[in-house]
């Protein structure tokens, strides 16, 4: 997509970086150094702001950045730091030398999402659900019935019949009456 920027009728492109523009802007920083954006951008014949050439260069190009993944003594020290600054995340951060923030916070909401998955399978359980697919004779859908394995927490199946009756309304009139 092209915009026009309400200060010049220059066009900016956004979107995504093609590699040829990557590696432009890795000469350019080489050249000119991490923190004359807007110059850099200009060498892109107003096709990039600066601001985009800073975001590129330093959440994704920049050589310092660490794209290992999180180890266990990271995430500790990510919880006890969300403990202290909360969803500070460029603060967070600093004390994570070569992570960007975009990629703290990321981790963060990995680390969360898996805590609240253990949670729950402890407390309910794994469950699998199969439904049956058969239809009634008449192959009007009349009720909803399905089956459901559960697993306890020691891993024993526990196969409940679940039926669950609800009437059929025929809203749009398509059924026999």
């Amino acid at each position: 997509m092209k915009f026009l920027t309400p200060t010049t009728t220059a066009e900016l492109t956004r979107g995504h970086w093609k590699p040829g523009e990557d590696i432009k802007l890795k000469d350019l920083v080489s050249k000119y150094g991490p923190h004359n954006w807007n110059i850099i951008s200009d060498k892109f014949d107003g096709r990039r702001s600066g601001k985009s050439c800073r975001l590129r260069w330093f959440n994704q190009l920049d050589p310092k950045i660490n794209r290992k993944a999180f180890g266990e003594e990271e995430d500790d020290r990510l919880l006890s730091a969300h403990r202290v600054y909360g969803n500070k995340w460029s603060l967070i951060a600093r004390l994570f030398p070569g992570r960007t923030d975009n990629a703290v916070k990321n981790q963060w909401h990995v680390i969360t999402a898996r805590k609240q998955r253990q949670q729950l399978i402890k407390t309910y359980g794994r469950r699998r659900k199969r439904f049956s697919s058969s239809l009634p004779s008449d192959h009007q859908p009349s009720t909803c019935s399905g089956e459901s394995t559960i697993t306890s927490n020691d891993g024993d199946a526990i196969n409940e019949k679940i039926i669950n009756s609800v009437p059929f309304y025929d809203f749009l009139g398509v059924g026999n009456t």
